[in-house]
């Protein structure tokens, strides 16, 4: 695959994958299909290319903060912060189990326990409670393809 046939793939999901400004909060949350039916703008199942192009306007309209058609490094900056605090605030509000304000080691956990143990458990092939680079070199695979990635990176 050519760099700029990369680069064209890239602008294309970012159409794609970009929603309105009236419905970024409701695409920051979702996932999977329900991220990419955050474009269908009049609900009938479907998305157009001009729902597609829309939402990308609509999403850069609402990242120009000064209105000069442009996105400087700032305004992309306070875009991708807005968002990243957005995700903070839902995660933490998934893991706050007794909604108390604090997470603790307990709900940091989560409901299906200790997260080092489980991958010790999964990727320690010799029970040894160390990872040497075999195993490290598997659990990367196995972290690749969990999240449809080719070797250890997204294409």
């Amino acid at each position: 695959m050519t760099h700029f046939t990369k680069l064209g793939l890239m602008a294309f999901m970012t159409a794609l994958a970009v929603a309105p400004a009236a419905q970024a909060d409701d695409m920051s949350a979702a996932k999977g299909p329900a991220r990419l039916m955050a474009l269908d703008l009049d609900g009938d199942g479907q998305i157009t290319r001009v729902e597609a192009e829309d939402a990308h306007k609509a999403r850069f309209d609402a990242a120009d903060t000064d209105g000069s058609g442009t996105l400087s490094l700032v305004e992309m900056q306070a875009q991708a912060q807005a968002r990243a605090a957005e995700r903070a605030k839902q995660h933490f509000a998934r893991l706050d189990a007794n909604s108390d304000g604090q997470i603790s080691p307990d709900e940091r956990a989560g409901p299906k326990g200790d997260r080092i143990a489980r991958m010790f458990k999964r990727h320690d092939a010799n029970s040894d409670d160390v990872l040497d680079a075999s195993e490290l070199a598997k659990a990367k695979e196995h972290h690749a393809k969990k999240h449809g990635m080719k070797n250890g990176a997204k294409d």
